[in-house]
């Protein structure tokens, strides 16, 4: 968020100071006002504009004055020429006594340039955060792709949120709890008791407190066996959305390390970008390949293939299977393909294609086999319900208007058990049956299949 200080340089001859002022006080937006009383239509930190209409040059300008500080207003500006030339007799002591820093906008300026010179630092500053961020991406992914990978994206977190970072972990995995700087280590015994207790009282979930003078955030790490450790970082202020998102993305680094065939792979800019995109996080693996020199296709099919199959410049070895992101028009003669997905919902389509991998090897697990997902969605949706109940359910849940005492009673079931069939047949397909588009496309596939 801009400094007043900042606004001021930004807006240059179009926003004079007229009394001292905090050069750090955060500027929320700028708002302009004739009334009296304002305050109700403010949040504050507000640089008010006004064109002096409701000030008087008497001692009721204190109530004015007052009530801006009252509710917080970050300052304000006069705008002369219209009804002052200059700041009413004792306006600005008056300003200053109540904390109210005063500025104002000369004759012949519009209040336009100075909520433009607001405008545009927004603008800068997000972009020299999202070129932080893109950095701080990258050394995490550099971390841990390093000798000690773990050691590595504990002291990256930590330096990226100009705090502290713990690794702890969980009793069962074993292991050495860590903390960066070391120069704190002493508070080692205590973060890792506060963890374990914040972690027990919100079960698998994040959770955040106040601990050692700062605001914690304590993220659980996991794999497909569980809790294998967590993640803490604290800094001595609140923790802003960019940290929280760095934090995620050492979560999936972590739980990378933590997966059996993290080793394999693990040199290559690339296989940390697929890692990345497989465990959610899109923006950290674009910002990765950004500064790694990997161009990304807008658009990428999932692969999934034997582990020694070959490797490509995308693709790493996870569990049993080699997984690797292709181009649209790549499609390889064996494994399980994806139809082209953007980089967002490549954790989708990576269950997709992994489950119909297991499903062509059920029945001989020595074929390597050959799919392809339609490019017909409704098709794809109707291929992932592999049980006839399932298929049975989706169509009784439609034909009944999706009322769930209807399903019920079309299946012979409980409305309880039509519920959790409901649940499972959207968890298999990846969609919700209450996405009118989704509904109606499926109901179409439905009807002609069945003919």
């Amino acid at each position: 968020m801009p400094t007043l200080s900042a606004l001021a340089e930004a807006a240059g001859d179009a926003l004079v100071p007229v009394t001292p002022f905090p050069p750090s006080r955060l500027v929320t937006g700028v708002h302009v006002s004739e009334l009296a009383a304002p305050g109700r239509y403010l949040a504050g930190g507000e640089l008010l504009l006004t064109t002096g209409i409701p000030l008087t040059g008497r001692d009721s300008d204190d109530d004015y004055v007052a009530s801006l500080a009252a509710h917080d207003v970050g300052a304000l500006g006069l705008g002369l020429g219209e009804g002052w030339d200059a700041p009413p007799p004792g306006f600005a002591d008056r300003c200053a006594r109540a904390g109210v820093p005063l500025f104002v906008v000369p004759d012949g300026i519009p209040f336009l340039d100075v909520s433009r010179a607001l405008v545009g630092l927004e603008r800068r500053l997000e972009r020299d955060a999202g070129l932080r961020a893109a950095s701080a991406h990258t050394r995490l992914a550099e971390a841990a792709a390093g000798e000690d990978g773990r050691a590595g994206v504990v002291r990256a977190i930590a330096e990226a949120v100009g705090g502290w970072a713990a690794w702890v972990p969980a009793p069962r995995a074993g292991g050495t709890a860590l903390l960066h700087p070391p120069a704190l280590e002493g508070l080692l015994p205590s973060v890792v008791a506060d963890i374990e207790a914040s972690l027990g009282r919100s079960g698998a979930g994040a959770a955040s407190f106040s601990a050692h003078g700062s605001v914690v955030l304590a993220l659980p790490v996991t794999t497909g066996s569980g809790r294998v450790g967590a993640l803490a970082i604290g800094a001595g202020r609140p923790l802003a959305p960019a940290d929280r998102q760095l934090a995620r993305t050492a979560i999936a680094l972590l739980r990378a390390l933590a997966a059996p065939s993290a080793s394999t792979d693990a040199s290559t800019a690339g296989a940390w970008i697929v890692r990345l995109a497989l465990d959610g996080r899109a923006s950290a693996a674009r910002d990765l390949a950004r500064s790694s020199g990997v161009d990304l296709p807008p658009v990428v099919r999932v692969h999934v293939g034997p582990p020694d199959a070959g490797a490509a410049p995308l693709s790493v070895v996870d569990g049993p299977l080699r997984v690797t992101l292709r181009g649209a028009d790549d499609v390889p003669p064996i494994g399980a393909t994806s139809v082209p997905v953007v980089w967002e919902d490549v954790p989708a389509a990576a269950d997709r294609v992994r489950a119909s991998w297991f499903a062509a090897i059920r029945d001989d697990p020595d074929v390597v086999p050959a799919v392809v997902e339609p490019a017909d969605r409704a098709t794809r949706w109707l291929d992932a319900l592999r049980t006839p109940e399932l298929r049975d359910t989706v169509r009784a849940h439609l034909a009944g208007g999706q009322r769930v005492e209807h399903t019920a009673r079309a299946l012979g079931v409980h409305r309880n058990t039509a519920r959790q069939w409901i649940a499972a047949a959207e968890r298999a397909m990846g969609v919700a049956l209450t996405d009118p588009d989704a509904a109606a496309e499926l109901w179409i596939a439905l009807r002609r299949v069945s003919r």
